[in-house]
């Protein structure tokens, strides 16, 4: 079934000398290396762990250590009596394309994530092809917000409605009005989330959301538990309230329950803020078993688990969100800014009962309320299928740039989702994340390092690829062009000479 007898053991001898750290982890990124050269492919039945202690000249403690950081990252199986095992290919090889991060990780947000700016691209000299920022594709956003706009302005016209109109117009209460909530309630059932609208609170897109839901959960000096790699934007929030971030190990269904659990018992912690569906950067979307898992651990712990579903609208058939699972110990968070239009800045968060209050008291704190005006505009969106038929096109594109970028670079990308904004890059052996985007910027191509991604700032081995955010296919596949070029040069003569 994979090329190889089952019962034929490999002579794999790892070469030590590319990789840096503990001769564990050295042996871990050997063997991640080879399976991404395909030196190692699945079904190869790897040697013992004395046998490979013997060869390396290392203990077999080291080895044995080497093996289980392997199995954690979806690198390997192993089964009593039979040996250990290059696991078969899919969802969960994604973390071999990742660097594990530093031992033990930082707990400090420190100065944010490095490379990330919350500014549009228009900073940035003309000429460049951006990939570094996760935009919707532009093409759609206009005819999305058209109809909307027609609407509101409707209210205004001869055949008006003023009343409903000046009702609009005045102050609103910081949880929204019903019929607001009740339309975003609608809006989380095409995502498998049915929703009491007495449990919906609008919110300024899902950076809004975060930003009243942690101010509620968790108090300043307290920790957030947050994956590996993790959305920038909650760098910032964190800093902001003055929070702790603690990165939770993953493998390649995402968050691991164990690791969720020694980390809230180490710190103390009381809520995670994790993407189940369609990560950034990754693209992992949790299957139903870890889903369920993470919701198991989160009983036990007496954790809250923050439910980002942003890209959520991209997945074909998504599993169950967390809060559908157990609302009493999820908060849900999704926006229009994607799928529709950032500009809206609109989003809903569905929360407990209990919550409920203190998330409006948040939203009341921080902005008072949000637009009515907008949250009209996108009821009528939602309503009359236009934010979905919009959510549907840019779903449709970003399937197509997927093909496009996996065309372009073949076998340099982990398994990942048929639509999706973004991919993730693994780089070659003796590339640094920071070099290679200076490299690909010099060549015109802006990209994201993945030290952005992580608290601590270390480097995952990889880039984000954002494809959605350039505004033409010719651009991108103009740009992805550049960095399979980029690719093929080592990177010491990547550097012109001067």
């Amino acid at each position: 079934m994979y090329g190889y007898n089952m019962t034929d053991t490999l002579r794999w001898i790892p070469n030590l000398t590319a990789h840096a750290g503990p001769r564990y982890r050295a042996i871990a990124d050997a063997m991640a290396a080879d399976v991404r050269s395909g030196r190692l492919t699945p079904g190869a039945r790897l040697p013992t762990h004395r046998a490979l202690a013997q060869d390396l000249g290392v203990t077999v403690g080291t080895v044995t250590r080497a093996y289980a950081e392997a199995e954690r990252r979806g690198l390997l199986e192993a089964a009593v009596g039979r040996g250990s095992f290059i696991r078969d290919p899919g969802p969960a090889a994604a973390h071999a394309w990742v660097n594990p991060p530093a031992d033990p990780p930082s707990v400090e947000p420190g100065p944010g994530p490095r490379g990330y700016d919350l500014t549009p691209p228009e900073r940035e000299p003309a000429g460049l092809i951006d990939m570094s920022a996760n935009y919707p594709a532009r093409t759609f956003l206009a005819g999305a917000l058209t109809p909307g706009l027609a609407g509101l302005a409707a209210l205004a016209g001869p055949d008006g409605d003023p009343a409903r109109l000046t009702a609009l117009a005045g102050y609103q209460p910081s949880v929204g009005r019903p019929e607001h909530r009740a339309a975003g309630a609608r809006w989380m059932a095409r995502f498998g989330l049915e929703a009491d609208p007495a449990d919906v609170i609008p919110v300024h897109g899902t950076q809004g959301g975060l930003t009243v839901i942690l101010s509620t959960l968790v108090p300043p000096g307290e920790t957030l538990l947050v994956e590996d790699l993790t959305w920038p934007g909650v760098h910032y929030i964190a800093r902001r309230h003055g929070l702790r971030l603690v990165p939770v190990a993953g493998d390649g269904d995402g968050l691991r329950p164990d690791a969720l659990a020694e980390a809230a018992r180490r710190t103390g912690a009381r809520a995670a803020y994790l993407v189940p569906t369609l990560h950034n950067p990754l693209n992992i979307t949790m299957p139903e078993a870890r889903r369920a898992a993470l919701l198991e651990t989160a009983r036990i712990e007496g954790l809250t688990l923050i439910e980002d579903d942003i890209y959520g609208f991209l997945a074909d058939t998504p599993p169950r969100p967390l809060a559908a699972r157990d609302p009493d110990h999820a908060v849900y968070v999704t926006s229009l800014s994607k799928c529709v239009a950032p500009a809206l800045r609109v989003g809903f968060v569905k929360a407990p009962p209990v919550l409920v209050p203190r998330i409006a008291q948040a939203v009341a704190a921080d902005t008072l309320m949000v637009s009515p005006l907008l949250l009209e505009l996108v009821a009528g969106l939602i309503d009359s299928g236009k934010a979905a038929a919009a959510a549907e096109a840019q779903k449709a594109e970003a399937r197509a740039r997927q093909v496009i970028a996996r065309r372009a670079l073949p076998l340099r990308l982990p398994p990942g989702a048929e639509a999706s904004f973004h991919v993730w890059l693994r780089l070659p052996e003796g590339w640094r994340g920071e070099r290679f985007v200076a490299e690909a910027r010099a060549r015109g191509v802006l990209v994201t390092p993945g030290s952005t991604f992580r608290v601590d700032g270390s480097d995952p081995g990889g880039v984000r690829l954002c494809l959605s955010a350039v505004p033409e296919r010719a651009d991108l596949e103009a740009g992805l062009a550049i960095v399979a070029r980029l690719l093929d040069a080592a990177p010491h003569a990547a550097m012109p000479v001067v």
